[in-house]
């Protein structure tokens, strides 16, 4: 029997290893900064004091977080949530985000992300979600026909003190906001105390996807512009507060709510073609991000003066750094670099920023070896993958 049971464990802990690090497909992300990488400057004080995308009440205290670069699962930045427990035990909004597209009525979507939660063991905490016309707030008369549900599929990340969490649901069509948040109560189990002081919670978060169950379905047309709108209110405080728990949702307009604002269902082509741009590390300057001459050059001649049709479809720009310095360094100035480029692409029309996929690795993938310095010079470098329609 103890044989069996360990063998058991055994097998979770490969199953949660294998999730997290075997790759796998691209799938849409149908949330704006679920990584929560993009950080908000507020209007009120003209400072850093939240993501984009991602908005609370006044009684959730929310703070970025730089990460050092230790636990690989977690990006530069994860959101850090602090907030008191009031003996509420139904579910209490933490953070929600506004859908840039709407969702395709009768399909299934699942909701995905990673979450530690530091609160009195005497308390007990499940992650909870509600997806609706607005964002839920509870008591008030606009969350009464919304159902709020908890997330039982909980998996415990091996060597850490996340969880990863995942709960998918069939949307009605009408969904605007998505709500994460939390139902606390208490541990009656074993010999009862009375809790006593304030009870705190606090919250690290990170890796949020809503992902759709069909791989073909992608962004709408209206994606971009929807985006710019809600990054554009940088109200973190009274404004949003007051929006929020007065009406559920924020002065944010789009001026298309018609099948352009609907997600689409993308038939991929019969044959993909993909070209592949390097940029070595005589294109940026040391420790820098800024292109130059010789990189602008290699970048127009390829995209601009080329010329056969290129019908590109989507590019990922992925950048690379040798062992030299710390973590944290070399996958910013991996990030900065890929944003040097992206920034090149939107500027010249190459692409719109749906099309423009990042992914900063720092040195975590070298092509030669880093003891020398030959080798550490071709492990800095920025490649492009250029995905291209094969049309007439």
């Amino acid at each position: 029997m103890l044989a069996a049971k360990a063998l058991i464990k055994i097998l979770i802990l490969i199953t949660a290893w294998l999730l997290l690090h075997i790759p796998a497909k691209a799938q849409t992300n149908l949330l704006l900064n679920g990584g929560f990488e993009e950080v908000n400057t507020c209007t009120e004080y003209k400072a850093e004091c939240g993501v984009e995308g991602w908005f609370y009440l006044k009684e959730v205290k929310a703070q970025m977080l730089s990460n050092d670069g230790e636990l690989k699962l977690l990006g530069l930045n994860s959101y850090g949530i602090n907030f008191i427990w009031r003996e509420y035990t139904g579910f209490s909004p933490v953070i929600g985000a506004i859908l840039p597209c709407g969702l395709q009525k009768g399909n299934v979507y699942t909701f995905r992300g990673i979450v530690s939660a530091l609160l009195n063991p005497k308390l007990i905490l499940k992650p909870g979600i509600c997806v609706g016309e607005r964002f839920y707030v509870p008591g008030r008369p606009f969350s009464k026909t919304m159902q709020p549900d908890s997330i039982i599929q909980i998996t415990a990340i091996p060597k850490t003190n996340f969880v990863q969490f995942e709960y998918s649901f069939t949307a009605t069509g009408t969904e605007r906001y998505l709500t994460f948040g939390t139902y606390i109560e208490e541990d009656k189990v074993g010999v009862k105390k009375q809790l006593t002081g304030t009870q705190t919670v606090n919250m690290v978060l990170d890796n949020f996807e809503l992902i759709p169950s069909d791989p073909k379905e992608t962004i709408c047309t209206a994606f971009g512009e929807n985006k710019e709108k809600i990054y554009h209110y940088d109200f973190r405080h009274k404004e949003m507060d007051y929006s929020l728990y007065g009406k559920g949702e924020l002065a944010i307009v789009f001026s298309k709510e018609d099948s352009s604002f609907i997600t689409k269902i993308k038939e991929p082509p019969t044959t993909v073609l993909t070209d592949t741009l390097k940029l070595g590390d005589v294109f940026f300057d040391f420790n820098k991000a800024i292109l130059k001459p010789g990189a602008l050059k290699m970048l127009e001649d390829f995209f601009i003066n080329n010329k056969d049709p290129l019908f590109i479809d989507s590019v990922y720009v992925e950048g690379h750094t040798d062992s030299i310095g710390s973590d944290k360094r070399n996958m910013a100035l991996s990030l900065e670099r890929c944003e040097s480029i992206r920034q090149w692409l939107l500027l010249n029309s190459i692409l719109s920023d749906p099309g423009i996929q990042v992914h900063p690795f720092g040195k975590t993938r070298p092509i030669a070896t880093n003891s020398t310095p030959q080798g550490r010079s071709l492990n800095r470098r920025v490649e492009l993958i250029i995905f291209r329609r094969n049309e007439k």
